[in-house]
C-alpha cells in the first residue's frame, strides 16, 4: 500500500484526507497484479450486443435516465461535499456514481464519463473505513457499505482499468482485501461462530451512530438479508482477487459455509419472510454472485433455492396503487418492488416465461444488470386465470385478480416471526381501484427512539385488541428483529368463486395475556364481487374481556377519510370507497379516531369495531365491499339468527349468501353464490 503522503500526491487530494494505515498481517501483504482479465459480467466482445440491447424500447427510458444525470452536481459532490466518515449516505453515493459512469464509459467510450468514474474511485479510496459497524471495538465488519463498496470496485475495475495509473491500480488491489473482503469475512465468520464474537457495535468515528443492543446480532442477522449481502460481496471479492491474494481460498470456504447455512431463508415455494423489498435486496445480491461464480468457476449453487418460486412470490404479491405504483403486499417493513435484473436472470437460466413477463411488465425498475442478464429468446408468459390464490409457505395468504392498479388484492399476515416484521398477526390488507382501502401503514420507523415507533405495534394494524392491548412485540432496542408472536392457518377452502380461511393467533396474544384461551380470525373473500367478510372470535380462560377489531384507511396523502353511520361505514379514498357493515353478539359500536403519534409524522385514521360488553366468548363480524366513487353502493344484510348469523351481500352484479355458525372455537361459514 502507498503511504498516506504518496497516495494523496497520486490523486491530487488536499491535505487532511486520510487513509487506513496497515495494521494487520494481511494488510502488510504485497498485493500483486495479474494480467488475466476476469470478465466477471461480460467480456469486451459482448459490448456490441449490450449496445444493441440498449437500443431496444424495453430499455429506452432506463438508458436515457442513466445518461442524463446531473454530472455537474455529482462532480461538485465528489470534489467539495463528500464527508469521508459518512458511510450511510456519501459512500454509497460515490459507489453509485462509479458504477454508473464506468458502465457508460464501456458502452459509449466517453472519456468525460470515465473521468468522473475515476474521481469517484479516488474518493472511495480516501475513506479510512468502508463500513460503520465494528467488532470488539476496533475491527470493521462489513454488513452493508463494505459489501456494496467491494461489489462496486470488483465490477468496475476492469471497465476503467486502462485509465488508471499503475500506482492507482495497485492501491485498489491493496485496499480491496483489507477494507472490503476482510470486513465481509469477519461478519460472515461471526455469524458462523456466534459464541466467539466479542461484541458488535456501531463505529463512533462514523457520522452515523446510535445506541443499540447488539449482543445478539450475530444470531439475529444470521437469519436476515444482512447475511447474504456480505457473503455475496466476499464471494465477488474472492473471485476477483483469485491469484492476487493469499486468503482467497479461505474466503471462498467461508462463503460456501455461509451459503449452505443461509439458502433455506427462502421457503421451499420461494417465498421470503422479510417481505418483498428485502427479498429483492437479498435476491439481487445473491444472483450477482451466483452468476459470476458459475461464469468464472463453472460451479452452480443456484438450484438450492426455488428461483422460479421466488418470481411467483414477487408477482403474486404485486399491489400497485396511485400512492405506491411499484407496491407489493407490505407486511412489516416490506412492500418494495423487485428489480428486473433478478427476474431476467431467472428467466434466462430457467427459460421461465413468467419471470420474463414479470421483468418486462411489473419490475420496479431496470438496472445496469438488467441489460446484461436479458435474453430476448425467452418468451413472455402471463399467468392465466380470473384470479389467483396463494398460501405461501411463510404463512401469508394472498388473493389477487391481477397485477395492475385497479385489480383487487386481499392479504392476511399469518405465520411465524421474521426480521423486519411488525406486530401484525392476522392483519388484513385490501387494495382495489388503485387505492389502499384497508392499509398496513407503509414503512414505519426502524429506530425505537423515533416518536412514531409505535406504528410498528399491534394497535397500529388491522388486528384485534383484547382489553385494548395487542399481541406480543419487542421494545426495538435490538433493532427490527423478530418478536416471539406466531399465527397459524388452521382451515382454508378455495373454490372457483371464493377463498375461506381461518388463522389462529392465540399464541401471540397469550404471550401478553394469560386470560386468552383462543383468538382467531376467519375471512371470506369473493374476488369478483370485491368483497371481504371477517369474523373475529375470542374465548377467555375465565374472566370476561373486551374485544375490538381495528381497521385503517390509507391517509398517506391526507386524502383518506372515515364516515360512520351507526353500524355502517364508508372508507373514502379519491378513486374508491370501501363500504361496510359490522355486528357483534355483544352489541357493537363503531368509532373513528387517529392513531396517537405526533402529527408531523403523519395522520393515521382508523375505525374501531367494539363489542359493547365484555364476555368470555365474543364475536365481531365486519363486512367490506370495494367500489369506485361513482358506482352504486353495495347492498348488505347482516342479522342474528338462532344458530348464529345470516349474511347477504350484493355488489358488482353478483350476490352471496353466508350462514355463520359460531358455537365452536372456529366459526363455520356456509357460502352460497
Amino acid at each position: 500500500m502507498l503511504t498516506r503522503k504518496e497516495f494523496l500526491k497520486l490523486i491530487g487530494a488536499t491535505a487532511g484526507l486520510f487513509l487506513l494505515d496497515p495494521i494487520t498481517v494481511v494488510n502488510k501483504l504485497n498485493a500483486h497484479q495479474s494480467s488475466e482479465k476476469r470478465d466477471l459480467l461480460f467480456s469486451q466482445t459482448d459490448v456490441p450486443e449490450l449496445r444493441r440491447r440498449l437500443e431496444l424500447p424495453l430499455f429506452k427510458k432506463f438508458w436515457e435516465d442513466f445518461l442524463k444525470v446531473d454530472l455537474t452536481d455529482d462532480q461538485k459532490f465528489l470534489e467539495t461535499e463528500i464527508q469521508l466518515n459518512n458511510h450511510l449516505r456519501h459512500l454509497p453515493r460515490a459507489c453509485d456514481i462509479l458504477q454508473r459512469e464506468a458502465f457508460i464509459y464501456v458502452i459509449t467510450e466517453n472519456k468525460k464519463r470515465a473521468a468522473l468514474a475515476k474521481l469517484a474511485l479516488e474518493k472511495i479510496l480516501q475513506f479510512k473505513k468502508w463500513d460503520y459497524f465494528i467488532e470488539a471495538g476496533k475491527d470493521t465488519i462489513g454488513l452493508q457499505r463494505a459489501p456494496y463498496t467491494t461489489q462496486t470496485l470488483v465490477l468496475t475495475y476492469e471497465w476503467i482499468e486502462g485509465l488508471l495509473s499503475d500506482e492507482l491500480k495497485k492501491e485498489v488491489l491493496t485496499q480491496l482485501p483489507e477494507k472490503g473482503c476482510e470486513p465481509c469475512y469477519r461478519s460472515c465468520w461471526g455469524m458462523l461462530n456466534q459464541e466467539k464474537v466479542i461484541g458488535w457495535g456501531f463505529d463512533k468515528e462514523s457520522s452515523f451512530y446510535e445506541e443499540r443492543d447488539m449482543r445478539r446480532w450475530p444470531w439475529i442477522l444470521s437469519r436476515t438479508n444482512l447475511r447474504a449481502v456480505p457473503m455475496s460481496a466476499l464471494g465477488l471479492g474472492a473471485l476477483f482477487l483469485e491469484g492476487r491474494h493469499p486468503r482467497v481460498s479461505e474466503w471462498l470456504n467461508v462463503v460456501k459455509q455461509t451459503y449452505d447455512a443461509f439458502y433455506d431463508m427462502y421457503a421451499k415455494d420461494g417465498s421470503y419472510d422479510e417481505g418483498t423489498g428485502y427479498c429483492n435486496y437479498t435476491t439481487s445480491e445473491l444472483i450477482m454472485f451466483l452468476n459470476i461464480l458459475e461464469r468464472r468457476k463453472k460451479e452452480d449453487w443456484a438450484d438450492k433455492i426455488n428461483w422460479k418460486g421466488v418470481m411467483d412470490f414477487f408477482l403474486m404479491t404485486r399491489m400497485p396503487t396511485n400512492q405506491h405504483p411499484e407496491g407489493h403486499v407490505n407486511f412489516g417493513d416490506g412492500g418494495g418492488g423487485f428489480f428486473s435484473d433478478s427476474a431476467f436472470w431467472i428467466a434466462r437460466k430457467y427459460r421461465d416465461g413468467l419471470a420474463q413477463f414479470a421483468a418486462e411488465n411489473h419490475a420496479q425498475k431496470h438496472r445496469m444488470l438488467s441489460v446484461i442478464f436479458y435474453d430476448p429468446t425467452v418468451g413472455s408468459q402471463k399467468p392465466a386465470g380470473k384470479w389467483f390464490y396463494r398460501h405461501f409457505d411463510i404463512g401469508w395468504l394472498v388473493i389477487s385478480t391481477g397485477f395492475e392498479k385497479d385489480d383487487f388484492v386481499v392479504a392476511m399476515r399469518s405465520g411465524k416471526p421474521a426480521n423486519h416484521e411488525n406486530a401484525d398477526r392476522n392483519s388484513l390488507i385490501l387494495k382495489c381501484f388503485a387505492e389502499n382501502l384497508l392499509v398496513d401503514i407503509w414503512h414505519p420507523p426502524y429506530s425505537h427512539t423515533h416518536p412514531a415507533w409505535a406504528l410498528r405495534t399491534s394497535p397500529a394494524h388491522n388486528t384485534v385488541l383484547i382489553d385494548n392491548k395487542g399481541h406480543q412485540y419487542h421494545d426495538g432496542m435490538e433493532g427490527t428483529n423478530a418478536s416471539k408472536a406466531e399465527a397459524k392457518v388452521v382451515t382454508e377452502q378455495k373454490t372457483d368463486s371464493y377463498v375461506l380461511a381461518t388463522s389462529d393467533a392465540t399464541q401471540a396474544y397469550q404471550l401478553v395475556n394469560e386470560n386468552v384461551k383462543n383468538v382467531n380470525r376467519t375471512f371470506l373473500t369473493v374476488p369478483e364481487m370485491k368483497l371481504l367478510l371477517v369474523v373475529d372470535c375470542l374465548q377467555t380462560q375465565a374472566q370476561s374481556a373486551n374485544l375490538k377489531a381495528r381497521w385503517f384507511v390509507d391517509n398517506e396523502d391526507k386524502n383518506g377519510r372515515i364516515e360512520i353511520d351507526g353500524k355502517k361505514f364508508v372508507f373514502h379514498r379519491p378513486q374508491a370507497k370501501l363500504v361496510g357493515i359490522c355486528e357483534s353478539d355483544h352489541d357493537v359500536q363503531l368509532f373513528s379516531e387517529n392513531f396517537p403519534v405526533p402529527e408531523e409524522h403523519g395522520i393515521y385514521p382508523f375505525m374501531d369495531v367494539t363489542a359493547q360488553k365484555a364476555g368470555e366468548k365474543v364475536v365481531i363480524i365486519s363486512a367490506f365491499a370495494a367500489i369506485r366513487q361513482d358506482d352504486p353502493p353495495p347492498v348488505f344484510n347482516l342479522r342474528k339468527v338462532k344458530a348464529g348469523w345470516q349474511f347477504m351481500a350484493k355488489n358488482n352484479h353478483q350476490q352471496v349468501q353466508v350462514k355463520i355458525t359460531t358455537k365452536d372455537i372456529y366459526p363455520q361459514l356456509a357460502v352460497q353464490i
